[in-house]
């Protein structure tokens, strides 16, 4: 199971879609509330993450998840400055 955290809905609904469509399981998400809910009925074996969030940002998220799970994030967002990459990293 693949888990996309990102807000803009078309974006996510491309995403999941394309996972879908290529035989992956894929679930989408608006929010990092939304994320937590379904790690209660999922845990996912990868988390395709935005960096700007409605609800906090991409890396606090990461460190939120980190402090319980080893799941692979890959972040996917707009900002491509150095300082996020190396923040990211």
């Amino acid at each position: 199971m693949i888990y996309l955290v990102e807000d803009d809905n078309s974006i996510r609904e491309l995403v999941v879609y394309t996972l879908q469509s290529t035989g992956f399981e894929a679930r989408g998400f608006a929010c990092g509330a939304d994320f937590w809910e379904g790690m209660k009925e999922d845990m996912p074996e990868l988390v395709l993450l935005d960096v700007m969030l409605p609800d906090g940002d991409g890396f606090e998220f990461l460190e939120a998840a980190r402090a319980f799970s080893d799941i692979p994030v890959l972040f996917l967002s707009a900002r491509g400055e150095d300082e996020d990459r190396f923040r990211g990293l």
